[in-house]
């Protein structure tokens, strides 16, 4: 990935502030030119899109949530797929999500305000609702309003309730919103814009996204029992989201600068980590009786044939298809793929599912088409298959699968959209490690929240129903469902 220096600062970055009681002569020998002490805020956003991806993508996306909404299997290392995840698996996502890329906005917004820098500070903000709503989604309640106040003496953080989370993001968002001046970008610096990795300071496109965005909370809101349907259908008669591809808020890799291929790619030792999942090819078939030629052509691009030209998944939860089952898809996975933090596609989707008809759905899935590479024709012969024509008897459902095969490859938000929806209607892992053998709705907190912020983190886990920490019990948006929602 093409960027300048890019620091790693997590909490660290406190230190920055610290104050020093030496003398000038002690300070200057003490100022080392590789280190600066203050970090201007377009570098810290530029290292938090580039961590958040990441963890998305690879660390909660890959080897995790992609094998629980049945997008990939696991071949050998099967904790994960058994639902019983590793303790430092787990841990990782909240220590780059929170502990890195969170507090590198929170510090990129503070160095904004005090170089008068409006536009940074909006994007700021709107980089720290997407990894906060994306952390309370995985885990539930998070510190989110007392996040960052260390230097103020904050260091254990209370949590906040998930909706109070959720608030706050919209909160963020619109004061991000209200800070964008697109006629002058990064402050009109020059050199600035190449930090952007998203929209490279095109401040029209980080409103789109702020607002898009915006769609995805309304909608949890109203899955967790409050009605927001006027509020997202005002956005989605508006502008100001994505109205094309050319919107979509992405990070486009350099050469073998895709995670996820300097995982799997064909030099590599864990190439065959991970294969499709029977789930995602049986029902990519349609009513295709010939096992070389899927109903819907995107499953071409989500796996490679065998040998023989067949596509054949393998079953979550089951060890081994490293030779027996289709490899995760090399069009799809190349060095270059773009990861996306939000696409086009899945506002269309949204569309679709609040205003359910014919036009919206084949609008959404030809847009899916579009954006893996394939023309917009090519959805025709999927759509005249009877198990993906429009029905409006089975809208909610055809909807909701649709938009599953949609985000193939952004595991975490897949996740999110199933437990929403409750669709597809999965059967859970083989030797499933959950108490009640259903899939996860969560991943657990991170191990040294447990030993270091005990008071905090016992409160936050009231909002789980059961209040326990394990990967079973349901978030507050997740909780109104019953316990087998969407899975057996």
């Amino acid at each position: 990935m093409k960027m300048k220096k890019i620091i790693i600062y997590g909490f660290g970055a406190l230190l920055l502030t610290s104050v020093f009681s030496c003398k000038k002569r002690f300070d200057d020998m003490n100022v080392s030119p590789n280190n600066p002490a203050e970090v201007p805020s377009q570098m810290l956003l530029s290292n938090a899109m580039a961590t958040t991806a990441y963890t998305l993508q690879l660390r909660a996306g890959m080897v995790m949530t992609d094998l629980w909404v049945q997008h990939s299997k696991a071949t050998t290392y099967m904790d994960e797929d058994k639902y019983k995840p590793r303790n430092d698996r787990q841990d990782i996502i909240w220590s780059s999500l929170y502990t890195q890329s969170f507090e590198d906005c929170i510090q990129a917004e503070k160095a904004a305000i005090a170089d008068a820098q409006p536009n940074n500070q909006a994007i700021a903000l709107v980089l720290k609702g997407y990894i906060g709503y994306n952390l309370t989604m995985l885990m539930g309640d998070v510190p989110y309003t007392e996040a960052g106040l260390a230097a103020d003496g904050k260091i254990t953080p209370a949590y906040d309730p998930q909706l109070t989370v959720l608030n706050a993001v919209l909160t963020d968002l619109d004061k991000g919103i209200s800070l964008m001046d697109p006629a002058t970008g990064f402050n009109a610096i020059t050199e600035l814009p190449t930090y952007d990795l998203l929209y490279g300071g095109d401040m029209d496109k980080w409103k789109k996204f702020a607002n898009s965005l915006k769609l995805r909370i309304y909608l949890t809101m109203n899955s967790g029992g409050l009605n927001k349907t006027a509020e997202i259908n005002a956005l989605l008669a508006g502008t100001d989201i994505f109205q094309s591809s050319a919107d979509e808020a992405k990070i486009v890799y350099a050469t073998s600068g895709n995670p996820v291929y300097q995982w799997i790619n064909p030099s590599s030792s864990r190439k065959n980590d991970f294969r499709v999942s029977s789930t995602l090819v049986n029902y990519m078939m349609g009513k295709s009786a010939d096992s070389t030629l899927p109903a819907d052509s995107r499953l071409a691009v989500y796996a490679n044939p065998l040998a023989d030209g067949k596509f054949v998944g393998g079953k979550n939860g089951v060890s081994g298809g490293i030779n027996t089952n289709s490899w995760l898809g090399s069009t799809y996975y190349n060095s270059a793929t773009p990861f996306y933090f939000m696409s086009y596609s899945e506002v269309l989707f949204i569309k679709a599912e609040m205003n359910p008809n014919q036009v919206n759905y084949e609008a959404a899935v030809t847009e899916s088409f579009v954006q893996n590479g394939l023309p917009a024709t090519a959805v025709t012969s999927m759509l005249a298959d009877s198990n993906f024509t429009y029905n409006a008897a089975y809208n909610t459902k055809l909807i909701a699968e649709q938009k599953w095969v949609s985000l193939f490859g952004q595991g975490v938000e897949a996740f999110n959209s199933w437990r929403r929806s409750g669709y597809p209607q999965f059967t859970p892992a083989s030797n499933a490690g959950t108490a009640n053998g259903f899939v996860p709705r969560r991943i657990s907190y991170n191990t040294d929240e447990k030993n270091l912020n005990t008071a905090n983190l016992t409160v936050g886990t009231q909002g789980l129903t059961p209040a326990s920490d394990v990967i079973s019990s349901q978030v507050w948006f997740d909780r109104l469902h019953p316990n087998n929602f969407g899975n057996k």
